[in-house]
């Protein structure tokens, strides 16, 4: 278990940083247009804002994988091991039933959208815009299942992802 979780860390986290890297060619395109060159794409300004959304949709699963989303300990931290276990179980198990709430009502917007709608300068159909807001609830889930096998197991899946593949 501990393999497939580092191949799914690795896979998203390679995937955000080329979203990532192309989120800043399409910024740095745009700046250099409008100080240089007497026209500005159009496509820059678009292109940038949907690889940004999803670097975001694929760096969620990461901080879901490696607990680093903010939190406030004041309230668990008198806890026994014992409660902070349930705890900690109890809330991925009801925000992966959120996330897949939120997968259920987002796939009709991804496959069964009536109307032919397109992004404005790139001609782009909504459909893979709206696939990022599937693709975020999707890979949380799956990673809060992740740490759900791992409370469960007793591993410390905090500090997995640091290790090299092995």
């Amino acid at each position: 278990m501990k393999v497939m979780a580092k191949i799914y860390y690795w896979i998203l986290s390679a995937s955000a940083v080329i979203g990532m890297i192309g989120y800043i060619a399409a910024v740095v395109i745009q700046v250099f247009a409008r100080t240089f060159l007497p026209v500005v794409p159009s496509w820059t300004e678009e292109a940038a804002r949907y690889l940004f959304i999803y670097s975001v949709a694929l760096g969620a699963g990461i901080v879901v994988l490696k607990d680093e989303y903010a939190r406030v300990d004041i309230f668990t931290a008198n806890f026994s091991e014992g409660k902070k276990k349930f705890y900690e179980l109890t809330c991925c198990f009801l925000l992966m039933i959120f996330d897949m709430y939120l997968a259920y009502y987002s796939f009709p917007k991804f496959v069964f959208l009536r109307f032919r709608m397109v992004s404005t300068a790139m001609q782009i159909p909504m459909q893979y815009i709206n696939f990022a807001v599937l693709l975020f609830a999707v890979l949380q889930a799956v990673s809060y299942i992740f740490n759900m096998i791992f409370i469960l197991t007793g591993t410390d899946y905090k500090n997995l992802y640091g290790e090299a593949l092995s």
